[in-house]
């Protein structure tokens, strides 16, 4: 019996380890992460679907425009979007976020439109393509430095990036598959803390 439990053991270990890698997998295989610098941003009203024309749509505002397109409810689309920017369901006729404009470091420039006001001109972005959605994030301003480049594509620092971009995948979900206000409401607060930096 002692020599069948380390056998045992070490297949355990071999199914758990795939398991969590296949779920790693799926949840950012198709994270697309590229970095670069806000050159431009502009504040939109997030309720005008003429503001991401063009654009990748983020943040917990592209979860709730998902969410809402499973919805026929225009009450439903409202407390989402309303739950995300912090105002009550209806009670402002406009919402605001901004439209930023990044210049990645590939030289291509590239539109997303979030809920997030904190990003400014001249920071230093992570802009993240996964599942249909996008993220944008602040990170250090060495990650944009040409310099760095080399550290930005190692397998390591890539193999973390994807991670987070897959934290920030699953907590969109949450929220496209919330049902009450309670729901959205930590789905939002979620993604808050998983997916702006």
């Amino acid at each position: 019996m002692k020599r069948v439990l380390p056998g045992v053991v070490v297949v355990t270990l071999c199914v758990m380890v795939s398991v969590t890698g296949a779920l790693a997998q799926r949840a950012g295989q198709m994270a697309t992460i590229r970095y670069g610098t806000v050159v431009g941003m502009q504040t939109v009203d997030l309720n005008n679907a003429d503001a991401a024309k063009g654009a990748l749509v983020g943040g917990a505002f592209g979860a709730a425009l998902t969410k809402s397109s499973k919805s026929s409810s225009r009450r439903r689309r409202n407390a989402a979007i309303g739950a995300v920017v912090g105002a009550a369901a209806g009670a402002a006729n406009r919402q605001t976020g901004r439209r930023y404009s990044v210049r990645t470091n590939d030289g291509t420039v590239l539109q997303i439109v979030t809920e997030q006001m904190e990003i400014r001109v001249d920071d230093c972005v992570i802009v993240e393509e996964a599942g249909g959605r996008a993220n944008i994030r602040r990170t250090a301003l060495s990650a944009c430095d040409v310099a760095s480049q080399a550290i930005m594509n190692a397998p390591d620092i890539q193999a973390e990036l994807q991670e987070e971009a897959a934290w920030c995948t699953a907590a969109k979900e949450e929220l496209i598959n919330a049902e009450t206000d309670e729901q959205m409401e930590f789905a939002v607060r979620k993604i808050q803390i998983v997916c702006y930096n």
